[in-house]
């Protein structure tokens, strides 16, 4: 599996949730990398069955960002400006310290307080903020964080499997991430041990081979 869904520290979810949002996933494991560099925390865990509530909580991740503001976090710290949006985006430096915010006050500062009553609490908070009303970093975040029943809806995704069901528009986000898990369940049915996580994953792979094939 993948490095990321193994992140010591719940805060370090978020950060790539937020910043991989239409961009590219170098420039956001870069991003991650940089903020463990200046803070000195590990970036993976060994495993994800064994990280426990994680190396550092949301809360010690929000003290830090409150004494550094968000444009000198993105400048200095992430050393990545971008926005939530290119039309009166705020920071994603800033959307990350909100993210983290939201999560602490629906109760969770660590992977075992991610219960589902206060996911649901976060969710509420999190879809009103600045540049998260289509759950993806929501979702995304989740992912990370261990729920293997999630998928990521980016473009690559939302096209195969508009293409695959003959669809004449894009599926929207959500509705994508219900169609991974209803192909998903349906595999298993079938005997073979797929979750939304791992096709999500297999798709980004098949599109990314493609890609440099230039097929």
């Amino acid at each position: 599996m993948a490095g990321e869904y193994r992140y010591a520290s719940l805060p370090l979810c978020v950060i790539d949730a937020v910043f991989s949002i239409s961009a590219r996933y170098s420039s956001t494991q870069n991003t991650v990398e940089r903020f463990c560099q200046f803070s000195g925390w590990t970036l993976f865990a060994a495993a994800r069955e064994t990280r426990g509530p994680g190396e550092h909580s949301v809360h010690e991740f929000v003290a830090i960002c409150e004494n550094i503001v968000p444009k000198e976090m993105a400048a200095s710290v992430y050393e990545n400006r971008q926005r939530t949006s290119s039309r009166s985006g705020i920071l994603k430096a800033e959307a990350v310290y909100l993210f983290c915010r939201a999560l602490l006050s629906a109760g969770i500062d660590g992977f075992t307080d991610l219960t589902q009553e206060r996911r649901e609490f976060a969710e509420a908070i999190i879809l009103g903020l600045p540049g998260q009303s289509s759950g993806i970093a929501f979702d995304y975040f989740l992912m990370l964080a261990g729920d293997d029943d999630l998928g990521k809806p980016d473009r690559r995704v939302q096209s195969f499997i508009g293409e695959a069901l003959q669809m004449q528009n894009l599926p929207q986000p959500r509705q994508t991430s219900v169609l991974l898990r209803l192909a998903a369940k349906e595999l298993r049915r079938r005997g073979q041990n797929w979750t939304s996580l791992t096709l999500d994953r297999a798709i980004w792979e098949y599109h990314r081979t493609n890609a440099n094939l230039g097929l």
